[in-house]
């Protein structure tokens, strides 16, 4: 499946989300910088004061003549968990057991014993601290203090986790008024969409409502008045239909006239002839003013005809019957099927259906009727070779042939006026492939509410 790029809501929102998330981890990283440099220059100060102080009393109690250096660096009082290492004479003493001259790092070490005091963090136990290196030399010794850190260390992990928490936050914030936002943005073009759909779908009185937006406000007005130009194009090309068919209507009539008065008289045989080729012709023309005109009433919306409940096998029994079809009928075909439709235009769209496997076809060889789910059905089949999957809905577009058909006669009206007539009863009309070959044609129509069914098979068929 092809990469689909994010859809404007979901672009608003990510810019948000990543802005929250850039100001946020911004403070977050000052803030702990900031923090952890006050919290530990403040923790080196503190063990420096105290290694201070130590020293002092170390070095005063080894001044004093006759004393011990474990004696000494027992009566020490250093804070807990800290540890006083002394270095002299080349031997080191060390106020707990647990501790040796291995927790003071080289560096340090070399410093205080060039006579310089420093300080320096390791890790005792995997646990950070803080090591103050003083000069002894009115006793010639070094002192080392190690003061453990635990207590910082969990103060920049509990501020660090934190500020992470309030940077996620922050960013989930971001979000979700990112796609307020973008609810905001999206809005109007949701409206125009919703609008559009309407109109694709055939109502074209969809207007936008009014909108205080000034910004908003000259898209609201261009699309209201385009759609305004289409609806007034749309009247006046039914309204043109109309008219034409209403117009030659009259003359039609006055040739059938004139037809059948020379039918009646007298005359050779050629004459004869001619006057049956121009009847043959005047017929086709009144035909197709009559679809015409019936396909401009159902565009324009003007139809108005009485609907009731139709028995839909018992019409197409009829329409058979009246088309003088060598086809029979199954003796319970004509029970219980309702449909609501008019039912002179379901006549009329059963009959072109017929005449077109008649004459694009090679002839109707399967008829079935029958119900599914709330629909009832009629499928038409034909002998011909068949629809190509491209053409099965372009067919039944205004004067569309396809393929061998478009040689044979015909107004190319017929399928055009049926897909209309199916529209304007909310039901459709779709072409497939037949199960034996040919062409399969098929009406759909609601069936109608309310009325007495009898139990009858799923469908019933009539077959040659």
């Amino acid at each position: 499946m092809p990469w689909q790029p994010p859809g404007l809501r979901t672009r608003i929102t990510l810019v948000f989300a990543a802005l929250a998330l850039t100001v946020s981890v911004t403070l977050a990283l000052g803030t702990y910088l900031t923090a952890r440099h006050y919290l530990v220059a403040q923790r080196e100060h503190t063990a420096a004061r105290q290694a201070f102080v130590d020293a002092s009393f170390v070095r005063q109690g080894l001044l004093t003549s006759g004393a011990q250096v474990d004696d000494v660096l027992a009566s020490t009082s250093p804070p807990s968990g800290a540890v006083v290492l002394l270095h002299r004479r080349g031997r080191w003493y060390s106020s707990s057991l647990g501790a040796d001259r291995a927790v003071v790092p080289s560096a340090l070490r070399e410093t205080v014993i060039g006579g310089a005091a420093a300080s320096s963090w390791t890790r005792v136990d995997g646990a950070p601290a803080i090591v103050v290196g003083t000069p002894l030399t009115a006793v010639g010794a070094e002192l080392f203090e190690v003061s453990p850190a635990k207590e910082l260390s969990s103060t920049l992990d509990t501020l660090r986790l934190a500020l992470l928490t309030f940077a996620l936050l922050t960013t989930a914030g971001g979000a979700a008024l990112g796609r307020r936002a973008a609810g905001g943005v999206v809005a109007p073009l949701d409206g125009i969409a919703t609008a559009t759909a309407r109109i694709a779908g055939g109502d074209i009185h969809a207007r936008l409502g009014p909108t205080r937006d000034p910004d908003l406000s000259v898209i609201v007005g261009s699309f209201n008045a385009m759609v305004e130009a289409l609806q007034e194009r749309l009247d006046r090309d039914a309204r043109f239909a109309a008219d034409v068919a209403h117009e030659l209507r009259s003359p039609v009539t006055a040739l059938t006239t004139t037809v059948g008065l020379l039918e009646q008289t007298p005359d050779d045989r050629h004459r004869a002839e001619s006057v049956r080729l121009l009847r043959r012709e005047v017929d086709r023309l009144g035909h197709v003013l009559e679809q015409l005109l019936a396909l401009g009433r159902l565009e324009a919306g003007v139809d108005d005809a009485p609907r009731g409940r139709v028995a839909l096998a018992e019409l197409v029994a009829n329409t058979l019957t009246v088309t003088h079809r060598p086809v029979s009928l199954m003796q319970d075909a004509s029970d219980g099927l309702l449909v609501q439709a008019d039912k002179a235009a379901l006549l009329r769209s059963v009959t072109n259906l017929l005449d077109n496997a008649d004459i694009h076809g090679g002839g109707v060889v399967r008829v079935v009727v029958g119900r599914q789910g709330r629909w009832g059905f009629v499928a038409i089949d034909d002998a011909g070779p068949g629809v190509p999957q491209e053409e099965r809905r372009r067919i039944f577009e205004r004067f569309a042939r396809s393929g061998s058909r478009a040689s044979r006669p015909g107004s190319g009206l017929g399928l055009s006026l049926v897909a209309e007539t199916m529209r304007a009863h909310s039901g459709d009309v779709l072409c497939a492939e037949a199960p034996g070959g040919g062409a399969r044609f098929v009406l759909r129509l609601p069936r109608a509410r309310g009325g007495e069914e009898t139990t009858t098979p799923e469908s019933q068929e009539v077959v040659t």
